[in-house]
């Protein structure tokens, strides 16, 4: 699992060369490849709660496919790995059993390719987060800048809020 070649295509594939690509007129990029991307993606899917499928490619498509290196997933494998371990032990929703989501994040990990596909389906959901907080309807650099000052604080505001930061800071002490 995680060392063979990822090819993305449709909406997928351009969302997610969008997000590794240069925007505005600045030399500034939000991702530096398609793997980064592909690695936060499942997060971001997981804690949104959204899941999508495969696109379908269209035979007039013009949209190119999206491609990440055996190489680029080998080097990643690790926090991929770890990545859907977590998703597999936190989702109540695809197994409710606590013991049987210990069993599939470790015991039997990466031996029903019923749970790739699930991961799968926060990687893909993910991407689209990451498209339309990021990227979607911003023309500028300054509308990336907005948007992804925007998305930190709502990630901040929603995930973050509830921490008191003098306990935090006393428990590093």
């Amino acid at each position: 699992m995680f060392d063979k070649e990822v090819r993305l295509i449709g909406k997928h594939a351009q969302y997610m060369s969008l997000l590794a690509s240069n925007f505005g007129e600045i030399n500034a990029k939000l991702f530096n490849r398609n793997i980064d991307v592909y690695v936060q993606a499942p997060i971001v899917g997981f804690l949104y709660q959204k899941k999508s499928e495969k696109d379908v490619k269209n035979k007039d498509s013009k949209i190119p496919d999206a491609h990440i290196l055996k190489d680029q997933m080998i080097n990643a494998k690790d926090n991929l790995v770890f990545n859907m371990q977590l998703i597999l032990l936190l989702d109540k929703d695809y197994e409710p059993d606590e013991e049987k989501r210990i069993d599939k994040a470790f015991r039997h990990f990466g031996k029903d390719e019923k749970d790739f596909e699930f991961f799968e389906s926060y990687v893909l959901g993910g991407i689209e987060i990451l498209y339309q907080k990021l990227i979607e309807n911003a023309a500028k650099s300054d509308d990336f800048i907005d948007k992804l000052s925007s998305f930190t604080d709502e990630i901040n505001s929603r995930y973050y809020s509830e921490i008191d930061k003098d306990v935090l800071l006393n428990s590093l002490n």
